[in-house]
């Protein structure tokens, strides 16, 4: 499984704040930050020690005096090596399906501290209505074992 799959069990066991449909923002606990997206048949994700690295190679090169080039270089360098230590910290696929049920055709998910941010399109059965806690229209991927009858 991907970081960009796995990214989406961040919000199990959340508290739902607001979802509607397509779009949610739900309180979770977990990882303090994570970024996943996808459009068509890519996606690409990013874990907080990949993209502090990230960051911290784009300042350096601005303080070196590099183009935008140059920090972009540095910031995709800097990520891939903390995914040689990390395997779980960067992911970027071109082959993903163009459409399915958990993530559509369009997704974006992002995890800052406890609150958790989702945005799909077109809709899916993942997110579902709900607010204060409560969600229902939404589809678990987990079902309920199958109960036998107890015969007398």
């Amino acid at each position: 499984m991907s970081f960009n799959d796995e990214i989406n069990v961040l919000k199990a066991g959340g508290f739902p704040l607001c979802a509607c449909c397509c779009s949610e923002c739900t309180m979770a606990g977990g990882e303090n930050f994570a970024l996943s997206a996808k459009f068509c048949c890519f996606s690409a994700g990013i874990g907080f020690k990949a993209a502090v690295a990230a960051a911290a190679a784009t300042f350096g090169a601005d303080q070196m005096g590099a183009g935008k080039a140059g920090k972009a270089a540095a910031a995709i360098a800097a990520a891939g090596i903390v995914d040689q230590f990390d395997p779980n910290e960067c992911d970027v696929n071109f082959c993903d399906s163009v459409w399915d049920d958990d993530r559509g055709c369009c997704e974006l998910v992002c995890k800052v501290c406890c609150c958790y941010y989702e945005l799909q399109c077109p809709p899916g059965t993942d997110i579902g209505i709900g607010a204060c806690g409560i969600r229902c229209c939404a589809q678990d991927d987990e079902s309920p074992p199958e109960q036998e009858m107890m015969m007398g």
